[in-house]
């Protein structure tokens, strides 16, 4: 009898012991796969900064073609388009006039026929912008060989827009482009790489993470060392499509042809210029493209306009005190009342002979005696 109750208190111990062992496993485990989960989070987050912050240099620089100063060409573009009415052309024609550029429209015919490329030895175009790069990409051989051989002789660059044509999700590849393009997605996630050489206007700094409007993107898969991305985004595209080889991978908007096959600088955009940043790009790609021959100063004016608060509403006008603030600042660059007089103008009633001090216009008569 005594045996079995010491056996039986074994059992119960070496049950207690068993029970208590596999208690904490289980919080040793749990305890590990939580902080493995969670340190598995934070590298993702980490990765995907990366990706979009501290973008690794794609091309070492003594590899690209830098842009000769093309002085032998007159500062002309010359913009391709699809017909006279295109929205797209209208942009581009929109930011080549606000910027002074001069240009030359051409209608792109199926054939490829080209206008008089060049005039007494000299190149009559600056820059080739079109509208629909397949145009170019799919012209006959002898008017494409023209046009390239114009391109390398005179260092002239040339500007693309790649756009899609149905309402069906497609990989395509162009005719002699050595990477995949996606038509029609939707992108989020946008980012600048830091490393482009286009870059003037445009800042790389980092961009709120979120999705682009439309769903009619065309994206560039680049795996090529001629080639470097110089906007990117992650592709958009609803959960039941079978596109896991696309999703949460950075694709590029806007790419750099460096010309290390050719010798021809291009710039490919994978969409319209209704994104702003594409805008701000292109307008560096025509600075960067044509050896800064067309580009826009960085140097910006502020031109204030006074006139209106000497006779604004009561309570909003300047008073005694603000004239005699603003006479004295020296501010470079910005015209104050103490060495722009002719910006004050009085009313006529307010400075007639004979009359005493004018009591309802004092900051002008002040800003005038001491003028």
């Amino acid at each position: 009898m005594t045996f079995i109750v010491k056996l039986h208190r074994h059992f119960q111990r070496t049950v207690i012991l068993l029970a208590t062992f596999c208690m904490v496993s289980i919080v040793i485990s749990a305890y590990y796969l939580y902080n493995g989960y969670k340190q598995e989070n934070e590298a993702s987050e980490l990765s995907s900064e990366v990706e979009c912050g501290d973008l690794p240099m794609l091309l070492s620089p003594w590899k690209m073609i830098k842009p000769s100063e093309p002085l032998r060409t007159d500062p002309v573009v010359l913009v391709f388009v699809e017909s006279q009415y295109s929205l797209l052309g209208q942009d581009i024609v929109m930011i080549l006039e606000s910027s002074r550029f001069q240009y030359h429209i051409e209608i792109a015919s199926g054939k490829g026929d080209l206008p008089v490329l060049i005039n007494k030895n000299k190149g009559k175009y600056l820059l080739i912008i079109y509208e629909n790069i397949s145009k170019y990409v799919n012209m006959d051989s002898w008017n494409r060989g023209l046009l390239d051989k114009y391109c390398g002789e005179f260092s002239v660059g040339m500007i693309g827009f790649q756009k899609s044509n149905d309402n069906t999700l497609q990989t395509f590849k162009l005719k002699g482009v050595p990477f995949q393009i996606h038509g029609n997605v939707g992108i989020k996630d946008c980012c600048i790489n830091p490393h482009s050489p286009l870059l003037h206007l445009t800042k790389p700094s980092k961009l709120d993470k979120g999705p682009l409007p439309g769903s009619d993107w065309t994206v560039f898969h680049i795996n090529h060392s001629a080639y470097q991305p110089v906007v990117f985004a992650k592709v958009r595209v609803p959960e039941n499509l079978p596109l896991a080889a696309i999703k949460n991978v950075l694709h590029a908007t806007v790419i750099h042809d460096l010309g290390l096959h050719d010798g021809i600088q291009r710039v490919l955009f994978g969409n319209n210029l209704n994104f702003w940043l594409h805008k701000l790009i292109f307008i560096d790609a025509l600075s960067f493209l044509t050896g800064k021959r067309l580009s826009l100063s960085l140097d910006r004016y502020i031109l204030v306009d006074i006139d209106d608060i000497f006779v604004g509403k009561e309570e909003t006008r300047m008073k005694a005190s603000d004239v005699q603030g603003t006479m004295w600042q020296d501010l470079p660059g910005i015209a104050t009342c103490q060495n722009a007089s002719n910006m004050i103008a009085l009313p006529r009633k307010s400075i007639s002979a004979g009359q005493g001090p004018n009591k309802e216009y004092p900051a002008q008569e002040m800003a005038l005696s001491k003028l």
